[in-house]
């Protein structure tokens, strides 16, 4: 089998010659620009020779034009003109990529939900912060709920359209859709439903309309174990999760997903464990408990999230090496 062809294989639950394995960091400086930014993806595909690529959206961030002063202005946010920079910079990144894979390996691009992004932009008036950007959210979605929620159901519509031109247009097999906000103790169940749900579930819906070969990345970006339950019965094809923070092992999250939920993940990407600190036995070891641990049922090998970006590639390399050997 080529790259494609296996992963391919392993999304629509067959088995493929081997298991299909892929890392990813984060881009910074003039490679998230441009030409630049192709390259240094193709540059560490090849040096590392991977399944497949997660293409980043580094420096291609969601505008938010809008001043935050107090919780009403968050009905302030206005869908994006079809033309601007954020998504044509993104379908261009899409398609040159793929242009320049020839169809070599299959690509997913990387999505941040939109109750992610109102709480990493730079909107708030100073006089407005409650402490962080997060803290101030949280305060403004007690104060005026509905506000809140029309910010994020306009981005959510705008980022569908893009996920939607996205896999028609560019080449791209599908989306890696990034959720968070389920730490124990943010929201409830039924308050995660009401408030964030529904943004994220508007994207993977449209998404899943053009192809179903889309992943689910439930972050642990804080470091904090999530309420994965609420994320569980979300539509999305692959499931990818922080195994080490969240202690749920691949054997057991075929149990807790749904039946035919492909599973991402099996190593630890935090800097204090083998993948980014072990050695080259160490890294091969973990990796191959992963696949003894599958037993020959289809998964893909990945990490529970983005590796530090000054990762030794080497690192990199010696984890896919014992996927073939």
């Amino acid at each position: 089998m080529n790259k494609r062809e296996r992963v391919l294989t392993v999304l629509e639950g067959g088995t493929p010659d081997r298991v299909p394995g892929s890392f990813w960091f984060h881009f910074s400086g003039e490679d998230t620009e441009g030409t630049r930014c192709i390259a240094a993806h193709l540059a560490y595909y090849r040096d590392c020779d991977l399944d497949f690529i997660k293409i980043m959206s580094d420096g291609l961030n969601y505008p938010l034009r809008v001043r935050i002063a107090r919780p009403e202005d968050w009905y302030n946010v206005k869908p994006l003109d079809r033309n601007d920079p954020f998504f044509t910079g993104t379908l261009d990144r899409c398609t040159r990529l793929n242009d320049a894979l020839q169809g070599e390996c299959c690509t997913f691009y990387n999505m941040f939900s939109p109750f992610n992004i109102i709480r990493e932009r730079d909107i708030f008036a100073p006089e407005a912060l409650q402490g962080s950007n997060d803290a101030t959210v949280m305060a403004h979605l007690k104060e005026n709920e509905g506000a809140v929620r029309h910010a994020m159901d306009v981005i959510a519509d705008d980022l569908a359209w893009l996920c939607e031109n996205i896999l028609e247009k560019t080449g791209v097999e599908g989306i890696y859709q990034s959720v968070q906000g389920a730490e124990v103790g943010r929201m409830t169940r039924s308050e995660y439903r009401r408030i964030v749900a529904p943004s994220e579930l508007k994207i993977i819906e449209r998404s899943n309309a053009v192809r179903d070969h889309n992943i689910l990345h439930m972050c642990s970006w804080a470091g904090n174990r999530n309420h994965l339950l609420y994320w569980k019965d979300y539509p999305v094809r692959v499931k990818n999760w922080g195994i080490g923070i969240e202690g749920l092992s691949l054997t057991q999250a075929e149990g807790f997903f749904p039946e035919g939920t492909v599973l991402l993940g099996g190593l630890d990407n935090r800097r204090t464990h083998p993948l980014y600190a072990g050695s080259v036995e160490e890294i091969q070891a973990c990796v191959r408990a992963c696949v003894r641990e599958m037993e020959g049922r289809p998964f893909i090998l990945g990490a529970d999230c983005t590796v530090p970006g000054d990762i030794d590639r080497s690192h990199i390399r010696a984890a896919l090496e014992a996927l073939r050997t």
